[in-house]
């Protein structure tokens, strides 16, 4: 009887929020009742925080309903075993191979954000119902936002459900088998293996370029299938008609569907992807700690794995007691390093005199007129600020300027970013550019 009412607490939030959020904070939770208080288990202070911000107040009005309980007797509190995992840093050993790996890209643990939620529902609507909607279905976008996680999703699905003939391939060993197939004289074989899939999936067309044999077989397997109602799901980094080496009828037959972006994912969304790899991998960081990475690290999923492994492997071979900014800041000192290399002076230059609408020539002359010099000062604030130049050497990008005119520069800045609001937003606007 406690469990049927506690689903039904817990049922209110799997109708009103998404499914990869419902399952990395709602059903973690474990509830107790201990002489008339109700108890809420988390697995350690982070997640206590996040459950109280976000949830608490909801939890307590569905208590109350289902279990007769005051507020004031419901209570979240940090399940001590998880703490004791944590502060051991325990890896749990990965005896999957990587297919066993890959069936564990689900729809329900793709964490969706505004980068990547029209890809996500096109590819679950697909996974309904195959052949039926935005056939060819192309999926684009720099490496490492998730496209491989939604193919897999859809394959995974489909095979759940005990769909038949599925194949699934890069297009650079679709390429190798071809080729070998000609030599063999088995081209005839390879066609009908393709062409008898119910579900194609092709990963990384971007491949196929100046690969002309290789394009016009692909071509007539596509026109083959579509004329059959079997779903094709292709993959590249790039629109369709941006990719270079690839004929014009091709690329109009990829874009004959559904062509959907996966962006770079919000900071949001990199914080959601935090705390799910870092609960993945057991290591429970504090929210100030995922806040610094999200903020700094803007790239891609990948990348916030690489950096969650780097953190995991000195917490266990280091053992730190407190994990602190400056920890973390040292930990992942490389990745910074390159990260700040990215930025350079004539970067700075190129997007300072964009955003005001000036010449780069003007940016760069001996001009003293008010519209320009706020620009320049602003552009060599950010040259010391983001860069690992000298004041003279500052000064020696913008028409060998003196180290006193950039120190000048960039107190003026810092005073006016303090009083006015519009440079302020103006400097942040440049800030974000810069970082994308």
């Amino acid at each position: 009887m406690f469990y049927l009412k506690w689903k039904k607490c817990i049922n209110y939030f799997k109708k009103k929020i998404p499914q990869s959020e419902f399952n990395m904070w709602i059903r973690p939770l474990q509830p107790k009742i201990k002489k008339k208080n109700f108890f809420l288990y988390t697995p350690n202070n982070f997640f206590l925080l996040w459950i109280k911000e976000k949830y608490l107040k909801k939890i307590k009005i569905l208590v109350k309903k289902y279990f007769n309980i005051k507020s004031s007797h419901i209570k979240l509190i940090i399940n001590k075993k998880i703490i004791q995992i944590s502060k051991n840093y325990n890896i749990k050993k990965n005896e999957n191979n990587q297919e066993n790996v890959l069936k564990k890209y689900k729809f329900k643990n793709f964490i969706i954000g505004k980068s990547n939620k029209l890809a996500y529902q096109s590819a679950y609507h697909i996974a309904q119902n195959p052949g039926n909607f935005y056939n060819p279905f192309f999926l684009y976008g720099k490496t490492g936002l998730g496209k491989t996680h939604l193919l897999y999703a859809i394959k995974n699905s489909l095979e759940k459900k005990k769909y038949q003939k599925i194949i699934y391939i890069k297009s650079e060993h679709f390429v190798q088998k071809m080729v070998k197939s000609l030599k063999n004289n088995s081209i005839e074989k390879f066609k009908k293996y393709y062409r008898s899939a119910n579900i194609l999936i092709i990963e990384d067309i971007q491949f196929f370029s100046y690969k002309n044999r290789t394009q016009e077989e692909f071509f007539y397997t596509i026109y083959d299938l579509i004329e059959k109602n079997k779903q094709i799901i292709i993959t590249s980094n790039c629109y369709p008609t941006k990719m270079k080496g690839i004929n014009e009828r091709l690329q109009s037959r990829l874009d004959s569907g559904l062509s959907v972006c996966i962006n770079t994912p919000t900071k949001n969304t990199r914080i959601k992807i935090l705390i799910k790899k870092s609960h993945e991998k057991n290591i429970f960081l504090p929210y100030r700690i995922i806040y610094f990475i999200a903020n700094n690290f803007k790239s891609n999923v990948r990348e916030l794995e690489s950096i969650l492994n780097k953190i995991q492997a000195n917490l266990l071979f280091n053992k730190h007691k407190n994990i602190t900014i400056n920890l973390i800041k040292k930990i992942l000192k490389d990745f910074l390093q390159v990260k700040k290399k990215k930025i350079t002076i004539k970067k700075i230059q190129k997007i300072v005199s964009k955003h005001y609408n000036i010449k780069l020539s003007e940016l760069l002359s001996i001009k003293k007129n008010k519209s320009i010099i706020l620009p320049r000062q602003i552009a060599m604030t950010l040259s010391k600020n983001l860069t690992k130049h000298s004041l003279q050497e500052i000064g020696n990008f913008f028409n060998k300027k003196t180290h006193t005119t950039v120190l000048y520069a960039c107190k003026k800045i810092k005073k006016l970013y303090n009083k006015n609001l519009i440079i302020q937003k103006n400097y942040n606007i440049l800030l974000k550019k810069l970082s994308v």
